[in-house]
């Protein structure tokens, strides 16, 4: 009897001690999880929304390249095959010095413009330790304008040719499905075509994604300039669209009323009205290569 007794003491013993166990295991587990941050990351499937880009940059080594291209207006009949005889073209690289820092380049072939900037992740969205709400990341960008200037009679300074841009990207992922961008917006143009122009012209861009499937989302973007000369004489750039991810490849397709792909030519030069049929079709196609 004793011994039942006894065996019954160290079962129960047991018992405790692997529950306390246990117990002491979850509380660490808590404790460690409160000590992390953990950072949202894939706010966006790539580095360009549609014309403007996202607060995403190329992670440290990876190279990413993009081809945009944009057709004529739809409006223009039969006779141009509804755009699709026009195109304007941008080639595009940005490659990652740190996972938060990036350079790019890219050639268009509207007004043979070459342009460069520099992005910086100023703060991530995150959670646990360290709980922020959005993602910030800023762009300082410059670009020249290469094509013939109108009048070959006028000395024009090689200043002339220059713009420069500067973006705040201001993100937030909701959930899986959701994310939304606000994209505050300086454009700088040394040289404007009259003198009721403006050369520096403010402007707030919004956008968004909605996630339908795991390879197939739904993005728009649109650009609001800020009261001024040239928001009376241009008109604000919207683009709608679709993603489609085919895993290495990021490919939009997009209708939008913008003809460039620079900040310069989308921002402040956008001429298409939605309501007239000024839109025409367009794509960005976006790799992703890694150099590690």
């Amino acid at each position: 009897m004793k011994r039942i007794i006894f065996t019954i003491i160290l079962l129960v013993e047991s018992c405790l001690l692997v529950n306390s166990q246990d117990l002491l295991s979850m509380l660490d587990s808590i404790q460690n999880t409160e000590d992390q941050i953990f950072y949202t990351d894939a706010t966006f499937k790539s580095i360009r929304l549609i014309n403007g880009y996202t607060s995403e940059t190329a992670a440290k080594n990876e190279l990413v390249f993009s081809i945009s291209h944009r057709f004529g207006n739809v409006n223009q009949g039969i006779y141009d095959f509804f755009g699709l005889d026009q195109s304007t073209i941008r080639f595009g690289f940005e490659y990652g010095l740190t996972d938060r820092i990036d350079v790019g380049v890219g050639r268009s072939n509207f007004e043979k413009i070459y342009d460069g900037f520099i992005k910086v992740k100023i703060t991530r969205q995150s959670t646990g330790k360290r709980n922020f709400p959005v993602t910030i990341t800023l762009l300082e960008g410059m670009s020249v304008k290469t094509i013939d200037f109108a009048y070959d009679d006028v000395d024009y300074p090689f200043s002339a040719r220059l713009y420069y841009v500067h973006e705040l990207f201001i993100s937030r992922k909701f959930n899986e499905k959701l994310s939304l961008q606000l994209s505050p917006v300086i454009v700088h143009r040394n040289m404007v075509e009259t003198q009721d122009d403006q050369n520096t012209v403010g402007a707030i861009g919004v956008g968004g994604r909605y996630k339908i499937t795991n390879r197939f989302t739904c993005v728009g973007e649109y650009y609001y300039l800020l009261p001024g000369n040239t928001a009376d004489n241009f008109n604000n750039s919207l683009a709608l669209g679709v993603e489609i991810e085919t895993g290495g490849h990021v490919f939009q397709i997009h209708v939008t009323n913008s003809t460039g792909m620079t900040e310069k030519a989308f921002i402040p030069e956008t001429t298409g009205q939605w309501r007239k049929g000024d839109i025409g079709i367009g794509f960005n196609i976006i790799r992703l290569f890694s150099l590690k």
